[in-house]
């Protein structure tokens, strides 16, 4: 049994996704692995804890991975030291800036698996791919300001945000079902607890244990969005695999490639390192109104255009999508100013209108292309 299996187990049970026969599994290794047991009570209390936001512990991280290197080097293995090194390790609080939005959080809670330090458990469960040579992969790609529908071949709805492409297979014939997303898409995954359902993006592979959810990965954005409708979703990110971040109902998680600093120890005559690495946060869920279910950050899926605190060179972004137009800034201090708010069946100038009654500012519209003064 492989850490993997264990942690999919778990996640199953406590999204009350879980068959008797996993059931009769889990509790099978709760009862006779102690380290089992450690990780199943530590990632139940984490999964009960709501109303808090959680934010990346680097520190931690290392900690716990310089711990399995002296355990490498020295080439021990035995039980009790694996025993605390294979932890849930509790992330920091956080506080989210003040805004004035009408966006209404909603609860949440998370958990960070370090799976690393689970070496002690000798078989590994093996990893299958989806074999793309034998397969006929397909690709569909949204222009600006367009939507598309895609039923895949096992029933799986994905929706795709405009400027986006999905690559799929005409068929899934091995152990998994593999995607590839750039951009914005909405899935709605059919359950099939043999065949996990994955989707991969240039800063983060998505596992799906049947659910719904929105993931959001634009290349040349500052940062990359998985949003948990319903269900349980496992996130690991490309330069970090061995953190297994596990989301549960109206969770967001956030990714950014932002550049890290490490500071070196003083004394040692070294200059701090700057490289670049992603900083992620896990946070709740954003709604248009107090009085509406609607959450903001699938509210495209219904034609509603929301934002929440963006700035405008973010929100530009977003307006060239919905809107299929090009946004030049020829003001940089516009590219500052801060929005909140939805609109819904407006056109671009009707947008631009509604803007400009919370910050001045002058805009030009030249064919496709708008230009900030």
């Amino acid at each position: 049994m492989g850490n993997d299996k264990f942690i999919e187990l778990v996640s199953k049970q406590l999204t009350d996704d879980i068959s008797p026969a996993e059931s009769a599994e889990l509790k099978h290794l709760i009862s006779t692995y102690p380290a089992y047991k450690k990780q199943y009570d530590e990632l139940s209390t984490y999964w009960e804890h709501t109303d808090t936001e959680y934010t990346d512990d680097a520190t931690a991280f290392q900690k716990i991975q310089d711990k399995i290197s002296k355990r490498e080097t020295a080439g021990e293995n035995k039980a009790e030291d694996e025993d605390e090194i294979a932890q849930i390790v509790p992330l920091p609080l956080v506080k989210k800036n003040n805004s004035i939005t009408r966006f209404w959080p909603a609860a949440a809670a998370a958990v960070i698996l370090l799976a690393g330090g689970a070496y002690f458990f000798k078989e590994r469960a093996p990893q299958y791919k989806t074999d793309a040579s034998t397969l006929g992969w397909q690709q569909k790609t949204t222009n600006k300001g367009a939507k598309s529908i895609i039923t895949l071949c096992d029933g799986t709805r994905v929706t795709l945000n405009s400027e986006s492409t999905l690559k799929y297979p005409a068929a899934f014939n091995g152990q998994t079902r593999e995607v590839t997303l750039t951009g914005e898409a909405f899935f709605d995954v059919t359950k099939d607890h043999q065949h996990p359902f994955i989707i991969h993006t240039n800063k983060m592979n998505v596992k799906v244990l049947g659910t719904a959810f929105d993931v959001k990965s634009y290349p040349n954005d500052d940062v990359s969005e998985t949003t948990l409708i319903r269900g349980a979703i496992e996130v690991t990110l490309k330069d970090r695999p061995s953190d297994r971040i596990i989301l549960k109902p109206k969770e967001k998680l956030i990714v950014t490639n932002a550049a890290a600093t490490i500071k070196k120890s003083p004394g040692k005559g070294a200059a701090n390192d700057t490289t670049p690495a992603a900083q992620y946060v896990l946070t709740s869920l954003s709604y248009i109104r107090q009085n509406d279910s609607t959450v903001s950050e699938t509210s495209w899926i219904n034609n509603r255009f929301a934002f929440d605190n963006d700035n405008f060179a973010t929100l530009g972004k977003k307006m060239e999508r919905w809107y299929g137009v090009d946004i030049v800034f020829n003001n940089e201090a516009a590219k500052e100013y801060h929005f909140s708010g939805v609109f819904e069946n407006d056109t671009v100038a009707d947008a631009l209108k509604a803007l400009q009654r919370i910050e001045k500012f002058r805009y030009k519209i030249e064919g496709s292309t708008i230009y900030i003064n």
